[in-house]
């Protein structure tokens, strides 16, 4: 279609020159065409901001204000050619007729070229007007073109001119290098609603230490090492997305920020002409490199902002010879890149994963075979010991299941939580209580009657919780989690060294505090608790938290597992987590293997 349209106008201003022309006069439109481009290429930018800074015809603001600027050009100016040429020239019928067919051709050629230039930079899905880039995996390096590269001759030659005799502080060969890609992949996601310009400056960098090499131990989120690209140097670099401009930034796609790159010696003006570094992705952990795609989409949100600015190291194979001085985001953000810090001398690396790629209630994990016990699930909230089916919600059963050693609120002094292991018996009793509750007769008491034994109610035993999660408060400030594990054999004891531990995306571990394992002993079903290792006769110990939130004690030497029961049902492994702050576990460790369990669909599990 595109071809079609290119040959049309073409057609279209050949015919009309060669019938209604004169060779005078359709050389000057090409003039006046040319100098038209050259208005509408030098400010559409400026005015456009105008636009977007009143949230005016936003996404069409480049669009429209480049279309404006060339017809209120070509118009002023055709006007005085016209009044200029009045009197015919006739320079021969053949001279005459050949020009103009010659005019024409190249005034069709720079007429279709500016058409799919604007329409390049309106917000239209990927295939018009042409699908410039593969959709499901585009690569800059590997552009398509339209019929005789009409856009790519008329950005070309005022790139061109940009950098020589009309170049000024800053050339359009260098804030735009490769112009059509920069435009076409920009907008290459606009179907999923990602915006093509932010109404503000969306972005900022350090002011120091924004750019250095990326460290040679680097692997990517597989734990392979990253692929070496000849002549090419990976380079890290921060880029801080602003809060206030979270609306229009906070979706995007890797395609839509690129690097501006020019050669050595020049990189302190901002005139001749530069290249375009698309990153690869971003820091995962501070020795992970997360692999993004062009086409994969990024989320921000306001929860993942911890202050103003949200900073994010981004990696790009930066030519050796080519510093960066340039970051340009969408349509209308950029920020000048301070000059390259060596690797020695490079700020801590700010690990990032977006809210967006982690689960918050429940996730599960990816199995690890060389591990004998490993996560299955990870749970916190509403989705607490999920798999567990105890649920009591009246305080008379409660106190009925209860034995001498059943768990009971939990308290913890100076930091410590103060209780040994604990069952909890449910079975036929919960059952037939409940049976019994149902068909029993209530017989209203007469006065002066001995009144019987009272049953409790709800508001005598307010202060006891319900259910398991119920009775397992953590500490003030902490959140607890669950792992669901694989079951243990029964009537061993299990090392604390040998339960997982999970690894927060700050590098900080998580050791176990407490276990709850399930089984069934004759008709009883029995929940076994356990918070420290310390015996009946023996009440020291327990559970440490550090200042950080740390684990300083970890939580039991031994875990024992009732002997009489044939096998058991669930087994959850407890963690507590500090809150007031956003936490994100990105892996479960266990103890039986050196690799780390990752999640399923998710990049990591938020805590907040």
């Amino acid at each position: 279609m595109v071809g079609l349209l290119v040959v049309l106008i073409i057609s279209g201003c050949v015919a009309y020159q060669y019938l209604k022309g004169a060779l005078v006069k359709a050389f000057a439109t090409i003039i006046v065409t040319i100098c038209a481009s050259v208005v509408a290429f030098s400010y559409f930018e400026v005015l456009a901001n105008v636009f977007v800074g009143r949230d005016l015809f936003v996404p069409w603001a480049q669009t429209l204000c480049f279309v404006l600027l060339f017809v209120l050009a070509f118009g002023i100016l055709q006007t005085i050619v016209v009044k200029l040429t009045r009197e015919p020239v006739d320079l021969g019928l053949w001279p005459e007729r050949i020009g103009c067919v010659i005019c024409g051709i190249f005034l069709g050629l720079i007429l279709s070229g500016l058409l799919l230039t604007a329409l390049a930079m309106a917000p239209l899905p990927n295939k018009y007007p042409y699908q410039r880039f593969d959709p499901t995996m585009p690569n800059a390096q590997k552009p398509d073109k339209s019929l005789f590269n009409a856009d790519g001759f008329v950005t070309g030659w005022f790139s061109m001119i940009s950098r020589g005799s009309f170049s000024g502080k800053r050339s359009f060969a260098t804030l735009h290098p490769a112009f059509l890609d920069q435009v076409f992949l920009n907008r290459h996601k606009i179907t999923d609603e990602i915006s093509l310009i932010t109404g503000s400056q969306a972005i900022e960098l350090p002011k120091k230490k924004a750019a250095w090499p990326a460290p040679a131990g680097l692997k990517d989120s597989n734990g392979k090492p990253l692929p070496q690209k000849s002549g090419h140097t990976l380079t890290i670099v921060r880029v801080g997305m602003k809060k206030s401009a979270v609306k229009d930034a906070g979706r995007f796609t890797l395609s839509q920020l690129r690097l501006i790159c020019k050669q050595k010696g020049y990189e302190t003006r901002l005139t001749g002409k530069a290249k375009n570094i698309y990153p690869i992705g971003y820091l995962k952990m501070a020795n992970q490199l997360q692999i993004k795609r062009l086409n994969d989409q990024i989320k921000i949100e306001l929860a993942d902002f911890d202050g103003p600015v949200k900073w994010v190291d981004f990696a790009f194979y930066v030519p050796n010879d080519f510093p960066p001085v340039l970051v340009e985001f969408k349509q209308n953000s950029i920020a000048q890149v301070p000059s390259p810090v060596t690797y020695e001398q490079a700020p801590p690396p700010v690990p990032f994963i977006p809210l967006a790629e982690c689960a918050k209630e429940k996730a599960e994990l990816q199995p690890i075979s060389s591990a004998k016990v490993y996560g299955v699930e990870l749970a916190t909230g509403a989705k607490l010991l999920d798999g567990l089916e105890l649920q009591i919600s009246d305080p008379n059963k409660w106190q009925s299941v209860q034995t001498a050693r059943s768990i009971k609120p939990a308290q913890f002094e100076e930091g410590k939580i103060n209780y040994v292991r604990a069952e909890l018996k449910i079975g036929k009793l919960a059952e037939e209580e409940e049976k019994e509750k149902e068909e029993e007769e209530v017989e209203e008491p007469r006065p002066g009657r001995p009144r019987g034994r009272r049953r409790f109610t709800p508001d005598d035993l307010a202060e006891v919780k319900r259910g398991i999660p119920g009775m397992l408060k953590p500490l003030e400030d902490y959140h607890l989690l669950s792992l669901k594990c694989n079951n243990p054999s029964t009537g061993i004891t299990v090392k604390a060294g040998r339960l997982p531990v999970l690894v927060e995306l700050s590098g900080l571990i998580h050791h176990p505090v407490g276990v709850i394992a399930s089984t069934k002993v004759g008709d009883q079903v029995i929940y076994e608790v356990d918070y420290c290792s310390v015996t009946d006769d023996d009440m020291t110990g327990g559970l440490t938290i550090a200042e950080d939130g740390s684990v300083a004690q970890p939580f039991p030497d031994t875990i024992w597992l009732t002997e009489q029961a044939r096998s058991i049902s669930e087994f959850y492994v407890l963690y507590l987590v500090k809150s007031g702050r956003s936490a994100i576990i990105t892996s479960v460790r266990p103890a039986d293997s050196r690799l780390a369990a990752g999640f399923n669909k998710y990049q990591g599990f938020s805590i907040k």
